[in-house]
Parts: structure tokens; C-alpha cells; sequence
């Protein structure tokens, strides 16, 4: 998708409660603590990758608004860095779509917060384009929202946008 083709419309933001990590996985709190109680906080890379072939990404801006978010004061001290492709972005199996480097206890929490809105967004992102890619000429409208839950209807249709769809 060209620069030209990308939806304009900007990404949800992320639910204060994300932002706490109140939907982490109870194991990544565990690992918080258990490194917090021996004093340590290592610094590790991370790489996120999607198994499927020619997906279109999507939730990746959202992972990263809350990882800024997360990680605003050691990336201002110089100790984290995000990479990533953007939303949008037709990626290949294993292709790596996002690197974190950081202090670990600075963004363990958010792990399942990140991976869940990159897992959705880009399974309905892809499932758009296929829809679109098939349906060409005819332009496609997504009335997916009333197939969801009302918290997530917003991120179905962005997610819709960004594979393709007219509208939603």
C-alpha cells in the first residue's frame, strides 16, 4: 500500500488500563516480580513476527503508542528503542515486524496488550484485503462493528481501513 493509499484516520488510543498492564498475562506480572524481589532488570531485545504469509499488518501503531507511552523516560535516557514496520505494510512469514530493546520490567507488562492488538488488527486486516482483492472493481464497505464487542468495534473498522476498505 503506497503512502498515497493509507488511511488517514488516526489510531485509536490505548485504554488506560493497558497502559497498567490490568490484562497482562498473569506470568508476565510474575516474571515482574520475581525480578524485582532479586534487584535485577536486564535489558533484552525483543523481535515480534507474524507465521503467515502475505499479511497485512495492522495494530502495529497501536503497540507502538503504548510502548512510547511505556518506555517515554528510558528512551529519553537513551535506553530504549522501538523499530517497526507501520500498519498497513504487506509482511512475509517470520519477517520481523517489531524489535524492542529496553529494560525488561519497563514493558513486560504490556506484552499481551501489544501482541493481542497486533494478532487482531492484522487478522482483520488481512481478511479486508482478501475481501477487497476480490471483490475488485467493486469498492467494499465493512459493517463488521456489529459483529463485536462495542470496545473493540473501533479497532475492527480501522483494522478494515487498513486492508482495503472504503469505508467501515
Amino acid at each position: 500500500m503506497s503512502e498515497v493509499d493509507r488511511p488517514t484516520r488516526p489510531v485509536p488510543p490505548p485504554l488506560p488500563a493497558l497502559l497498567r498492564g490490568e490484562n497482562a498475562d498473569v506470568y508476565f506480572l510474575r516474571t515482574q516480580k520475581v525480578l524485582r524481589n532479586d534487584g535485577r532488570d536486564p535489558m533484552v531485545t525483543m523481535e515480534v513476527f507474524c507465521r503467515k504469509e502475505g499479511a497485512t499488518l495492522c495494530g502495529i501503531d497501536e503497540g507502538k503508542g503504548l510502548l512510547a507511552v511505556a518506555l517515554q523516560a528510558e528512551a529519553a535516557a537513551g535506553r530504549a528503542t522501538v523499530w517497526a514496520l507501520r500498519d498497513g505494510d504487506l509482511i512475509g512469514a517470520k519477517e520481523v515486524v517489531l524489535r524492542i530493546r529496553a529494560p525488561y520490567l519497563s514493558f513486560a507488562h504490556l506484552e499481551t496488550a501489544y501482541l493481542g492488538a497486533m494478532a487482531h488488527g492484522t487478522g482483520w486486516a488481512t481478511a479486508a484485503r482478501a475481501i477487497v482483492d476480490a471483490a475488485a472493481p467493486t469498492r467494499v464497505i465493512a459493517f463488521g462493528a456489529r459483529h463485536v464487542h462495542p470496545n473493540v468495534a473501533d479497532r475492527l473498522d480501522h483494522a478494515a481501513l487498513i486492508g482495503g476498505a472504503l469505508g467501515a
